[in-house]
């Protein structure tokens, strides 16, 4: 490994941390002294990993159970992968794929289920773009509120005193080689919002994610609790993830969904997005994986709460933006900003190549308030709604495969019920003197 050897001398990378991604989408792993990474050494972990719930409660999946003692998972490296984690001098970062003891990927891993989707896309003679956009809150720990009450949207002013710690988040993403378009405030005090650059899906994700760790760990640095828990309190913004995608032509190099004669969004545009309509209520446990995200989809909160779509209209499930050949897209705006970016970027990806593959064309685009009145169907309203759709989805079981299909409708039925058996403080205000 020449190429890595040079990195690691060169930035004098003392701990190499080996990234693996659960199923809720966050990063776990182990530290390795760097001459151990360098000698290419076996590294495994339980596999139970991949059963944890929010809880960290181990749950049984299929052949990973007590059963079966949660036995050992390998780690492989992707050295494409590996970068700086330059707030902590003398380290770095490599996301890593999971195989078993026979060498042989591991269904639950979720950067296996993204790469097979990305090569599916490139079978097809597609290169696909992904550039997400995420929202997250920065709070005082003490009280777990904003520290400043106004809402700061779009102000180059009220949310100043959030900029120490938003430059240090990106320089540090500058020197991952990670691409941020845009940061800024948000509808929430103490919200904001990070656009990262387009790529290919599997780097957007580990982008995504990458961003999140760098997020946490550079807030707490600065006095601050990073959250990007979907809907911290009912009366806030919730925070999304919007999934920007569009495919190029491999031969061309040209933009599939830009009609160039026209000035319009493409036939196979309009295919697309009618594959991501169609699959977007059966996979939207996918994109809101807890009870809490479903309270961010309410009236007038610019999260959808209907299948629907239209031109530049934020309050639709999908939003088409038709700017040319570099700017032509689609926005997918269901996911709540806790979702697991590679289960989401992949059956968005694969709905959209269902419906070109289909010739399946959307209804016709909204262009009136979507909250007001809507025929379109509804999305779904709980984690329930959601599990049974996500478990009786043939697309679903396709795009992510039995195993990850199952664990996530177990998980999702785990934390349904888990919130079912809360009592909350605004059940003991509003009863315990009452009744």
């Amino acid at each position: 490994m020449p190429a890595i050897d040079q990195f690691i001398s060169e930035n004098s990378i003392e701990i190499v941390e080996l990234a693996v991604v659960d199923t809720q989408g966050a990063i776990r792993g182990k530290r390795i002294p760097a001459p151990v990474f360098q000698q290419s050494a076996e590294f495994a972990m339980s596999s139970g990993l991949f059963c944890l719930d929010y809880g960290l409660d181990v749950l049984a999946s299929g052949q990973y159970s007590w059963a079966s003692g949660y036995p050992d998972v390998f780690l492989v490296p992707d050295l494409g992968t590996l970068r700086l984690v330059s707030w902590r001098p003398g380290a770095a970062l490599v996301f890593c794929d999971v195989v078993d003891r026979a060498g042989q990927p591991v269904p639950l891993d979720p950067r296996l289920v993204l790469s097979r989707a990305q090569s599916q896309a490139e079978q097809a003679g597609f290169d696909p773009r992904v550039g997400l956009e995420t929202e997250f809150y920065l709070l005082d720990p003490d009280n777990l509120r904003p520290r400043h009450p106004r809402i700061p949207i779009y102000s180059l002013h009220d949310d100043s005193y959030l900029w120490p710690v938003l430059r240090d988040i990106q320089s540090a993403l500058q020197a991952a080689g990670v691409v941020v378009e845009a940061s800024g405030a948000e509808y929430g005090a103490g919200q904001v919002e990070i656009n990262l650059g387009q790529s290919a899906p599997l780097a957007a994700a580990d982008d995504l994610l990458f961003f999140r760790y760098a997020v946490k760990q550079i807030a707490a640095a600065h006095g601050y609790l990073a959250t990007f828990m979907a809907k911290p309190w009912a009366e806030s913004s919730g925070s999304g993830l919007h999934v920007h995608q569009s495919l190029r032509c491999r031969e061309t190099g040209r933009n599939v969904f830009w009609d160039a004669e026209t000035g319009e969004l493409s036939a196979q545009g309009r295919w697309y997005l009618g594959g991501l309509l169609h699959h977007a209520a059966e996979t939207s446990y996918v994109a809101v994986p807890t009870p809490n995200g479903y309270k961010r989809s309410a009236r007038y909160s610019f999260a959808p709460t209907h299948v629907t779509w239209g031109f530049d209209h934020r309050s639709a499930a999908l939003r088409a933006l038709v700017h040319g050949d570099g700017g032509t897209r689609l926005e997918h705006r269901v996911a709540a900003a806790d979702a697991n970016p590679y289960f989401l970027v992949a059956t968005q990806l694969l709905a959209g190549l269902a419906g070109m593959e289909k010739q399946l064309d959307p209804p016709p685009a909204v262009t009136s308030d979507v909250y007001a009145a809507s025929d379109a169907d509804r999305l779904p309203r709980s984690v329930s709604e959601a599990v049974a759709l996500l478990s009786d989805s043939t697309f679903a079981r396709s795009a992510l495969g039995d195993e990850v299909t199952d664990l996530l409708c177990l998980l999702g039925r785990a934390e349904q019920a888990a919130a079912d058996a809360e009592v909350s403080g605004w059940e003991r205000s509003r009863y315990l003197e009452s009744v």
